[in-house]
């Protein structure tokens, strides 16, 4: 249900930001195709029937969002899955209702599901800001003007998404990279593709669990 709305409403979007351009074509078939197309191919498809870096910047601005909830579980693809975003959504319409426990398809949902949806998309969050500064810090190579580029922090993101997910597209600043820029969009490839999670527990491990707990204390938040 996840992916069918999120093609759907990508479609949409991009029909809607693209329709000066989608207007130049005379084929019909071409103002559908396209948009579900290209929503369709940040699923992790890779292909694209159109000019990526000729988009508007609201269009990469939601491919992104299609890309880092890409694929769906049990699939080839990297990232965070569609069912975190699923879950993530009930979990936030439940506290806004104030309801004791997140229910799904007359089904409840673990707190231990919950806590680690949290965590997979912050984690995600950070490690993509990281990557991404690491780009803009280190520019492109002498013959490439991205880093000079207004649009450099987008495309450094579209880039550093893409990568994430295993998606495939490229605005065509990966080519232009340095060492330093193609080291960190590789490691985001190899992330993406063994997970997050996965990845955390090679680097730190899974930790001893501990009987101790200590009392709670009320933060204010919000």
């Amino acid at each position: 249900m996840t992916t069918f709305i999120l093609i759907v409403s990508g479609a949409m979007m991009f029909a809607l930001l693209e329709r000066q351009s989608l207007k130049e074509a005379q084929n019909v078939s071409h103002h559908i195709l396209v948009p579900v197309f290209q929503s369709i191919t940040c699923r992790t498809a890779g292909f694209n029937t159109v000019d990526i870096g000729s988009l508007h910047d609201a269009t990469l601005v939601m491919m992104i969002f299609l890309m880092f909830f890409g694929a769906s579980p049990g699939s080839c693809g990297g990232g965070v899955k569609t069912t975190t975003l699923a879950l993530l959504s009930v979990f936030t319409v439940s506290r806004i209702r104030q309801m004791p426990r997140v229910n799904m398809f007359k089904k409840s949902i673990p707190q231990e599901t919950l806590t680690r949806s949290v965590s997979l998309v912050l984690v995600s969050i950070v490690i993509i800001g990281v990557v991404v500064f690491m780009l803009l810090m280190g520019g492109s190579s002498a013959d490439s003007g991205a880093g000079e580029s207004a649009r450099a922090f987008l495309e450094y993101s579209f880039e550093t998404v893409s990568a994430f997910g295993t998606v495939g597209l490229s605005m065509g600043v990966t080519p232009n990279l340095s060492v330093w820029g193609k080291s960190w969009i590789i490691l985001m490839m190899i992330i993406g593709r063994v997970g997050i999670l996965t990845f955390s527990y090679i680097i730190v491990g899974s930790g001893n669990v501990s009987g101790v707990e200590y009392s709670e204390e009320n933060l204010m938040i919000g």
